[in-house]
């Protein structure tokens, strides 16, 4: 489903896959309108100021990996959907994760989330997303 997207927020602790997916993802955003969390923790803090800066109604898109320290994405998705989800009503949240575990992807579905993609996100993929 392609959306128009105001700003994505990778989620990721792996450096290289963060800077692969930015090269990717500046192809339909500006620089500016792409940040990179390293865990659930760093994301939560920069949700709190998109609030402040009042972008949280634009449209976004989360890029959650699954196994991060700190705060992991099914941690990440709990705290998201408990204080954050009417608060960024027009976000969605895309696990995208080395894990090809059906485990994983059968909790992800059990948390609502809609979609499940495996790293690396490439400019195919990306295409089916953005307008």
């Amino acid at each position: 489903m392609k959306l128009k997207v105001d700003w994505v927020l990778l989620v990721d602790d792996d450096e290289i896959h963060n800077f692969i997916h930015q090269k990717i993802l500046k192809k339909y955003l500006q620089e500016d309108c792409i940040q990179v969390a390293y865990n659930g923790e760093q994301a939560i803090l920069l949700l709190q100021s998109k609030i402040q800066q009042e972008i949280h109604l634009q449209n976004g898109i989360i890029f959650l990996d699954i196994n991060m320290p700190v705060m992991n994405g099914f941690q990440f998705i709990e705290a998201f959907k408990k204080n954050y989800k009417d608060l960024f009503p027009h976000t969605r949240i895309l696990p995208l994760s080395s894990s090809e575990h059906m485990d994983d992807i059968i909790q992800m579905n059990a948390l609502g989330v809609e979609g499940y993609l495996v790293k690396p996100l490439t400019h195919e993929l990306a295409s089916e997303f953005f307008l």
